[in-house]
């Protein structure tokens, strides 16, 4: 864990670790402080951690020296505002150990504690507006010695050590898997919170990472701009009859738009790293949506629903494709007609079309040796 001036939300994490995870599996509890003057010690201490200082703060920083630190085979990584799963530690111990290559395994976090981001996260998770591929270095448990070979946590961009990280061990052929149905609490106090939080991301941030290849074109760009889709925001409303959401997801949206699509020296969108366990898990997911006859959604793409014809060799197919719902944030640059779906006339071109939407939306990477 890495630490900085978190009395406010510390006691709750450090309760929900203690009752997620068996004090017999637990060799050592280390957290790297930046420098707190508040209450931090003394609340590490009341949990049974060690502390230990650091002269540079950072996660990237914080997150290394407690690796060099770690004598066990496997370790885990907190942030300090995590309410903990209580089934954490058995379902990622379960799955990290079944499989010598996977390299990191998560559930995901949805906010707890601001009632308005509260309800924004759960409206985004039970609509699947959650990429199915979501990941961080908070609630993860890592193996150890894939870590070291990736190169530790990466201060090339010091909001991206997960990023980066996950990046490399792809690299190393390593899996990092999220669970998505094990969901932990991140806890924010309220609205503006978050927001703060969010902006003080953005500045540190080197680059940013995106998921979809159409966030700087045409309409797409403007409506992006504007704070993306607006019947989301209609949606969630009347779900939540709560009228303040509209703003706060606009807010937060119009925030992180402008930070993608203005120039800030030199910060760049980089595409998200994705390997061969994600892209068989894609297209799985691609080729079970098949319909024989008729488009998913013939009112999204009406031409499609007139003029059936494959993606990939123009000639006519009856059998269409959809994109799932929690990946839909990927769009493919294979024509400007597509929206959710596709047709295709085989399986052989269904799946060479599957690939290169991947690919195209992702940056790919292929197993092998560090550079």
């Amino acid at each position: 864990m890495w630490t900085y001036n978190s009395e406010r939300t510390l006691d709750r994490c450090l309760g929900s670790i203690s009752r997620a995870i068996p004090e017999e599996k637990v060799c050592h509890k280390i957290a790297v402080d930046g420098g707190s003057t508040d209450q931090t010690s003394e609340i590490l201490e009341n949990h049974g951690w060690q502390m230990r200082q650091t002269s540079r703060r950072g996660i990237p920083y914080q997150a290394n020296y407690a690796l060099q630190l770690v004598d066990t085979k496997r370790f885990a990584t907190f942030e300090h505002d995590i309410v903990l799963n209580q089934d954490w530690f058995e379902r990622t111990s379960r799955i990290i150990c079944k499989d010598v290559t996977i390299g990191a395994v998560q559930g995901i976090r949805l906010y707890t504690g601001s009632h308005t981001m509260q309800a924004i996260d759960e409206w985004m998770y039970r609509t699947k507006h959650i990429p199915a591929w979501s990941f961080s270095i908070d609630n993860t448990l890592f193996h150890t010695e894939a870590v070291r070979l990736a190169g530790g946590f990466s201060n090339e961009c010091m909001a991206s050590a997960d990023n980066i990280l996950r990046r490399n061990l792809f690299r190393l052929g390593r899996k990092w898997i999220t669970d998505n149905s094990l969901i932990s609490g991140h806890y924010r106090r309220n609205f503006f919170e978050q927001f703060r939080h969010q902006l003080k991301s953005l500045e540190l941030a080197r680059y940013y990472w995106s998921g979809s290849i159409d966030e700087g074109r045409g309409a797409k760009r403007a409506i992006s701009l504007l704070g993306g889709n607006p019947a989301h925001a209609l949606r969630m409303t009347l779900e939540n009859r709560m009228l303040r959401l509209p703003l706060a997801w606009y807010l937060l949206r119009f925030q992180r738009s402008i930070y993608l699509s203005l120039p800030h020296g030199d910060k760049r969108v980089r595409s998200v790293a994705m390997d061969d366990y994600y892209l068989a898990r894609f297209m799985h997911l691609v080729m079970d949506s098949a319909r024989n006859g008729v488009a998913h959604n013939s009112l999204d793409d009406p031409y499609f629903a007139s003029h059936p014809r494959c993606l990939w060799c123009g000639n006519d197919a009856r059998t269409s494709y959809l994109i799932p719902r929690d990946w839909i944030n990927i769009r493919t640059m294979l024509g400007t007609r597509i929206h959710n779906t596709f047709y295709a006339c085989s399986r052989s071109h269904t799946i060479m079309i599957t690939e290169k939407i991947f690919k195209t939306a992702f940056d790919y990477v292929y197993p092998g040796a560090l550079s």
